[in-house]
């Protein structure tokens, strides 16, 4: 039993060598891009695909600093609808594991294209997203993850955030680097 002290202090330091290192960074830039499926909840929009291009400069280990573009293809009434989005915000992550969840909002412009807009939206939007995401740290310059934005529009006098918000959700991929 003298031994059971050294013993423990032993396996502690044993397990300390096998975790990982927190791999929280500032100064780290971020760009890539994603794929999905999008989607105005009107009830009249079909659902259809939406491709993205991301860019991301982190100003601490725990805030981005971000840029999205965005672009979908639906059809209302049988009609083609394009929409397009340039966005920029802020995101608040938890980046101390190879896991990265994160929260964040954006501000930006929509660009809506054909002949009928859902719920009576302009053809262009000031508009806002609110972003909840997972990324995966494949290894230090590359992730993976799942990004979910709400998408609303400040219509006159924002009564068209309830009549037509859009959905994304966007399977991503990123190359990092800079810390």
């Amino acid at each position: 039993m003298r031994f059971a002290p050294a013993l423990s202090t032993l396996a502690v330091l044993a397990v300390l060598g096998v975790v990982p290192s927190a791999e929280a960074f500032e100064r780290q830039w971020h760009v890539g891009g994603g794929a999905g499926v999008a989607t105005f909840a009107d009830g009249e929009t079909v659902a259809g695909p939406v491709g993205g291009l991301h860019g991301a400069y982190g100003i601490s280990d725990t805030f981005d600093v971000r840029l999205a573009l965005l672009g979908g293809t639906h059809r209302i009434g049988g009609e083609p609808l394009r929409l397009l989005g340039a966005t920029s915000g802020i995101a608040y992550k938890l980046d101390v594991l190879a896991w990265v969840p994160y929260v964040g909002i954006q501000l930006g412009y929509y660009r809506l294209g054909g002949d009928s807009q859902p719920g009576g939206l302009a053809r262009d939007q000031a508009g806002f997203s609110l972003d909840l995401g997972m990324d995966y740290a494949v290894r230090r310059h590359l992730g993976v993850g799942l990004e979910l934005r709400y998408h609303g529009f400040l219509g006159d006098p924002f009564g068209s955030l309830a009549e037509a918000p859009y959905f994304t959700g966007l399977l991503r991929a990123e190359y990092r680097w800079g810390w």
